[in-house]
């Protein structure tokens, strides 16, 4: 493999580093410390990402031009919703945040276009391998002494250690354990090393990490995904001599027996939490069931539509929207939905909307067509259903980071 170019160096560090940032940013929050680590990162990785991008080819294609019209889309609503809506200074840089964090997923995988030949000599993936391991060892090793934080007070479930947001985390290890998994039955259908070893640490890491969040989404995520890597082994890979094959058999059957016995108690003791809480949400949405498995998102959706609806200026707000810190000042807690296309929508409005959808359907055509399908074509939809459903993916700077890099991936396995 020939030397990487410096930028693409920083480029990989910068991405690989983002679980210690959100760990310490999550951190210092947590604790009270006024540390902006993770503005200050995110700023100057979308700067990074600007200024590569302007200084390298800019060639005249299809991506182009979509990338580009939903920045600069973007960022006139942003300037007409300023005006019209005469929001105050601390807002729209408020909304710049937001939208810094938004850009990100745009902006990855156009830096990784303008760069796919040198992308392509190199492993792209193992990126993900370091991520996941990063994720892995700083929710781990909390929990192991003692320390982290709770995403409800009165459950044992949502431990998410000293990261910020439970759901953001949930997502960041479904994304984790699906790479995980992959590269797992990879090297088991290869030499078996230290390497091997590695990996079955990181997939039980990843498995056990999911159920300490204690998401809904995650731990049914996690189950399909075990229980489609066993079933992988057993009828379908092909193993280098047969003393592996039954190597798998016997481990397999020990796995299960151990689950069966012991692993279903353990791991029932942090569902249950999960479990408990969900009753209690239960008796307490008077067995709304809609309610209850939108986490209260169709009460925030009706609420947050009606001041959409009834806005001193429907017209404007139809096809701008309202803003993002104007929603939140004006309607609080009914100002986010928690719902990504909803929240886009009442936020940037018909022409918001019109711009994420060209750029998703751009990267979902490639994804779909059959001599592009890879892992990152299943995990682009994946991304997509947990976008829509439990949002924290499109305005989430972790989340949009996972976001971009899997468009990368997509537009790595585009055949020319």
């Amino acid at each position: 493999m020939k030397k990487l170019p410096l930028n693409i160096i920083i480029f990989m560090g910068l991405t690989a580093i983002f679980p210690l940032i959100d760990f310490l940013n999550g951190f210092f929050l947590t604790s009270g410390i006024p540390i902006p680590i993770g503005v200050l990162y995110r700023f100057f990785f979308f700067i990074f990402l600007l200024v590569m991008i302007a200084v390298a080819k800019i060639p005249k294609t299809s991506l182009t031009f979509v990338t580009f019209l939903f920045i600069a889309g973007n960022l006139i609503i942003l300037l007409f919703q300023s005006i019209l809506l005469q929001n105050p200074l601390a807002w729209i840089v408020e909304d710049v945040s937001v939208f810094v964090k938004y850009f990100l997923w745009a902006l990855i995988p156009y830096y990784i276009y303008q760069r796919k030949t040198l992308f392509m000599s190199m492993n792209y993936e193992k990126i993900f391998i370091v991520i996941s391991f990063l994720f892995t060892v700083f929710l781990l090793v909390p929990y192991v002494l003692g320390v982290g934080h709770q995403t409800y007070d009165n459950s044992d479930a949502g431990y998410k250690g000293f990261f910020f947001a439970n759901n953001d985390t949930s997502f960041a290890f479904i994304v984790s354990i699906t790479f995980t998994a992959r590269a797992l039955i990879q090297r088991l259908q290869g030499k078996w090393n230290f390497r091997l070893l590695f990996l079955i640490l990181l997939y039980a890491g990843n498995m056990i990490s999911l159920l300490l969040v204690g998401t809904k989404t995650g731990i049914v995520y996690g189950a399909i995904v075990s229980i489609i890597v066993l079933i992988r082994l057993l009828f379908i890979v092909r193993f280098q001599s047969v003393m592996h094959k039954i190597f798998i058999w016997l481990m397999s059957i020990l796995l299960i027996g151990w689950v069966l016995l012991r692993g279903l108690s353990y791991a029932g003791q942090m569902i249950a939490g999960t479990y408990d809480r969900m009753v209690y949400f239960y008796h307490l949405y008077d067995g709304n069931l809609v309610r209850l498995l939108s986490s209260s998102r169709s009460d925030f959706f009706e609420g947050g539509l009606h001041y959409f609806l009834t806005s001193p200026h429907p017209i404007f707000t139809m096809f701008f929207g309202q803003g993002f810190e104007y929603r939140l000042e004006n309607f609080g807690r009914l100002g986010l939905i928690e719902m990504d296309f909803f929240d886009a929508f009442f936020g940037l409005g018909i022409l918001g909307i019109l711009f994420l959808v060209l750029l998703l359907g751009y990267y979902g055509a490639i994804a779909i067509k059959k001599a592009n399908r890879s892992i990152y074509s299943y995990l682009f939809l994946v991304i997509l259903l947990y976008s829509f459903f439990a949002g924290h993916v499109l305005f989430s700077a972790l989340s949009s980071t996972f976001l971009g890099l899997v468009c990368g991936g997509i537009i790595l396995s585009k055949k020319e």
